[in-house]
């Protein structure tokens, strides 16, 4: 595959996942189903930039940019994970102790 129909399929991938963030934004404001905003954004961003660090490489971009990117990527993923995490997972009641593993016990 040449690097212009790779950037060209990255380009309609793209093209397709913001389509498909307008169209379920667009029919959960008319609607009422669907997902709200908040339970997709932050997926999409990390996936748009996963793609926008490829583009960038098959562009012939610096290195930098497609570091911006992944670190972009990084941190809408550690979004929608803060946002997905039970809330009793985050914290721990006051004064206990972190959890620890139980001992082994010998072989299975």
């Amino acid at each position: 595959m040449t690097p212009d129909i790779a950037l060209l399929l990255v380009h309609a991938v793209i093209g397709v996942t913001v389509a498909e963030g307008v169209f379920l934004l667009a029919w959960h404001a008319r609607t009422g189903r669907g997902p709200r905003a908040n339970a997709i954004v932050a997926n999409l961003m990390a996936g748009l930039c996963l793609m926008l660090a490829l583009r960038s490489v098959l562009a012939g971009s610096s290195w930098a940019a497609c570091a911006l990117w992944l670190a972009a990527a990084g941190a809408a993923h550690a979004i929608d994970l803060r946002r997905r995490w039970p809330p009793a997972l985050l914290t721990r009641p006051s004064g206990s102790a972190p959890a620890t593993p139980p001992a082994h016990q010998g072989p299975p």
